[in-house]
């Protein structure tokens, strides 16, 4: 990796839209967005604002088209009629750029008064590619941005809606609502135009840098201080949560060896691995990102911080750390270091909700590995031998339903399974 001052890793961009809406956001690929109405509720001839956070994923220029579409009549039949200055706006976001847009609607007469007014919006992208600068699902927040926090806080009010809810989509178009009253204030006398402004561009990233730089020493110490009993049962939670909502509900055994992979994840292993740093790992390059935008949270427990931050991360690191760990064990070609990180960043796509759900990018190799480490992961109320029974049932519930490729991964499940029973008797930890 590149060097730059004294940080020794490349960074991730910040994820300035989720710092600013949450876990709410349309995921395009090369794009992501927010999109609101503020405020919620107005008058005739008050104007509310559409409200666009838009996100480049990709460091080089990506141009961007809103169009708002504004019904000319109501679900009863009678006449709408808004003031819209300019409804198709294209805006061109440089490499890694964050930006909001705001675009004014202004109710006017005759239209009825309407507790859930409808404004659709769709939001289109092009480019001519690029390298891809954020993961899907978000990374740390930012550390600094081009404009006040008082500007910041003033978005985090606005209301973004879930895109991913029946209800606020309609075809290609996502909806909006919002509250028309039937008092009426004095007219606007000049048209309101839509207004950009970045919010993130690439002249943050050398101050991101240095705020790196002075939380490096800060995230060793609180990466050591991550134990298995604090991080072990967040982990399992979000494990079931996470991959039920992907479209794979797990088997208890299932979620503990995940687990177990991930925990494994999380621990120094400069002794038994030739060339490991701890630097290069995504989950300590987006602690350190975490500790510099809030030094607050060195303060929080690990199960918290790991929770909170770092779970999409580790599991990137755990895929590849998995084909280590597997590789020796089995007789099938794993594919080489490229095709890995090209396999880890479609496990992290698919957390992110952009392709279908596929039973191998559980076992392969994030259940796989954690068979691997079942006996070196334990703790007080943990018993790794009822793991070991609980995914031989899993075993037999999934095995009826495999097919073509997948058939082979339960061969291996198989034969590790075998090899982690032979590693707890190694081990001197017996059946209870």
């Amino acid at each position: 990796m590149a060097s730059h001052g004294d940080l020794n890793f490349d960074p991730l961009y910040p994820d300035v839209l989720g710092a600013i809406a949450g876990g709410v956001r349309l995921d395009q690929g090369e794009l992501q967005a927010a999109v609101g109405v503020f405020p919620r509720s107005a008058y005739y001839n008050q104007p509310i604002e559409v409200i666009v956070i838009l996100q480049n994923m990709l460091d080089r220029p990506i141009e961007v088209r809103v169009l708002l579409t504004i019904p000319s009549k109501d679900e009863e039949g009678a006449p709408v009629k808004m003031g819209v200055e300019q409804n198709d706006i294209r805006q061109i976001l440089q490499g890694g750029e964050v930006g909001a847009l705001r675009i004014p609607v202004v109710p006017l007469m005759p239209t009825r008064a309407n507790p859930a007014f409808p404004i659709a919006i769709s939001i289109r992208s092009r480019s001519k590619g690029g390298n891809r600068v954020r993961p899907p699902t978000g990374a740390a927040p930012p550390s600094v941005l081009a404009v006040s926090p008082f500007k910041v806080q003033a978005l985090r009010e606005v209301g973004f809606i879930d895109p991913t809810k029946k209800e606020n989509i309609r075809g290609e178009h996502l909806l909006l609502r919002f509250e028309l009253a039937s008092k009426q204030m004095p007219p606007q006398l000049t048209p309101l135009k839509p207004t950009y402004e970045a919010l993130w561009t690439q002249a943050q990233m050398r101050e991101e840098r240095q705020h790196l730089v002075e939380k490096m020493d800060q995230a060793r110490l609180v990466a050591v201080s991550f134990t298995r009993r604090e991080i072990y049962e967040p982990l399992l939670r979000s494990t079931d949560e996470i991959f039920a909502d992907r479209g794979i509900p797990l088997h208890p055994g299932e979620a503990k060896a995940i687990a177990k992979l991930l925990t494994y994840t999380f621990s120094d292993r400069s002794d038994t691995e030739p060339g490991y740093r701890i630097e290069d790992q995504r989950w300590f390059q987006a602690l350190t990102q975490a500790l510099a935008a809030d030094e607050k949270i060195a303060r929080w427990s690990g199960g918290d911080i790991v929770g909170r931050y770092l779970y999409e991360s580790v599991v990137y690191d755990a895929v590849l750390l998995g084909f280590s760990l597997i590789r020796p064990k089995v007789r099938t070609n794993l594919g080489d270091k490229t095709e890995r990180i090209d396999y880890a960043n479609k496990i992290v796509s698919w957390l992110a909700g952009q392709i279908d759900p596929d039973l191998t990018y559980v076992y392969l190799p994030l259940i796989l590995g954690g068979v691997t480490v079942n006996y070196l992961v334990t703790g007080m109320g943990d018993d790794p031998w009822s793991i070991i029974a609980e995914l031989h049932e899993a075993y037999r519930g999934r095995i009826r339903l495999v097919q073509g490729s997948t058939q082979e991964i339960f061969d291996m499940l198989d034969r590790l399974l075998t090899l982690a029973e032979d590693d707890l008797k190694r081990s001197r930890i017996l059946p209870p």
